[in-house]
């Protein structure tokens, strides 16, 4: 069961390693081509596509000079997000198209289309307008165009403008820098604890007994020490009178050898005795 579950946690980590790592290349690799975008002069929209932030009020509202503007046509605030879509060929230039334009600036203009025409030399022009101006934009090349109008998201341009901003790239370069040592200090305790693990297992562990288990072993453990201790008491009692009782060899008398007389000294006690009662009774005599 651990190992499954080790297995599904490394599995997890590493999917979700993949998914993080895959949204932060993609937000970079846009950012990056957004940033070539406009370094270029607005030339290479993603896939045909590009977003822009509306940072003018010069479609927000629609000047009384402009009877040619309808309740359908929508106007366009300041930080709305505006998709445009390149043109295939100058025919596809209708009147009252909202497009964008290219002046040689850092910004891209989004106005109105007025008008369109070919000079004499063959050149074509588009004439723009802000709904909010009451005069036209200078006649506009056709190979400054980037692009049409296609939808409007609503206030939504701080969050495009933060991305398109130096500032964006930073915070991607910081998330990048601290999510890669969170996962090198993860890694790292991660070694340490499996080698703490390791050093224990190698080990061996001495079973711990409960209390209870403990008190009835040092109970019964305590009279088998008396009982030791008397053991040994009477042990050694008993080896002193032991090793006391000796019993010397007695040589017996062999035939080359004969055995040593000894002296008669129970005669001379005799005699002793014998002449102390004679001296006990002439006394008496003498009395009588």
């Amino acid at each position: 069961m651990a190992k499954e579950k080790k297995q599904v946690s490394k599995k997890v980590k590493i999917i979700g390693n993949v998914i993080f790592f895959s949204v932060i290349a993609i937000i970079v690799t846009f950012s990056v081509w957004n940033f070539v975008d406009i370094r270029s002069g607005y030339k290479y929209p993603i896939f045909g596509l590009r977003k822009s932030v509306i940072v003018s009020e010069s479609m927000a509202t629609v000047n009384d000079a402009n009877t040619y503007i309808t309740p359908e046509m929508k106007q366009i605030k300041k930080y709305d997000v505006v998709t445009t879509q390149n043109y295939k060929n100058f025919d596809e230039i209708k009147q009252y198209d909202v497009a964008t334009y290219f002046t040689g600036s850092k910004n891209l203009i989004c106005h109105r289309v007025i008008d369109k025409y070919v000079d004499a030399d063959g050149k074509q022009y588009i004439v723009f307008r802000g709904d909010a101006n009451s005069t036209n934009d200078a006649p506009v090349s056709y190979d400054l165009i980037r692009g049409k109008v296609i939808s409007v998201s609503k206030q939504t341009g701080h969050v495009v403008a933060f991305v398109q901003s130096p500032f964006f790239f930073l915070a991607i370069f910081g998330v990048i820098f601290f999510v890669a040592l969170g996962i090198f200090i993860a890694d790292r305790d991660k070694e340490k604890k499996l080698a703490l693990a390791e050093e224990e297992s190698e080990t061996p562990e001495t079973p711990t007994e409960p209390p209870e288990e403990q008190a009835q072993e040092e109970q019964t453990s305590e009279p088998q020490e008396e009982e030791i201790v008397e053991e040994q008491e009477e042990t050694n009692q008993e080896q002193p009178e032991e090793s006391s009782i000796e019993e010397t060899p007695v040589e017996e008398p062999t035939e080359e050898q004969p055995a040593e007389e000894q002296p008669e000294t129970e005669e001379p006690q005799e005699e002793a005795q014998e002449e102390k009662e004679i001296g006990e009774e002439s006394p008496k005599e003498d009395k009588e």
